[in-house]
């Protein structure tokens, strides 16, 4: 059993990639779930900024409030959840 706390980062790390996240145009709260997964999962995460914003863009035009969009597209680069695959609409509006 894992305690709360145990094995935690340094939290200047944290903000650190937090920044960073922020800075590159994540948004506050899947920069937070992005952040933690990188220090809890290390290189088994996938932090691809340009692939992150994709897969939240395509969750939108699936429907997907701007939340929840956040939430699955962090969800799919942790390898949990596949990415939906691209509709024709997606396809015509990236180019």
């Amino acid at each position: 059993m894992r305690l709360a706390g145990e094995g935690a980062q340094d939290p200047e790390v944290f903000q650190t990639i937090w920044k960073h996240l922020k800075t590159d145009g994540v948004p506050d709260q899947a920069a937070n779930q992005m952040t933690a997964e990188m220090l809890t999962h290390g290189e088994d995460f996938e932090s691809s900024v340009a692939k992150y914003q994709e897969m939240e863009s395509n969750y939108k035009s699936k429907g997907f409030n701007e939340h929840a969009a956040q939430a699955m597209a962090v969800e799919a680069l942790e390898g949990r959840d596949e990415a939906p695959r691209e509709s024709l609409r997606f396809a015509r509006m990236r180019g």
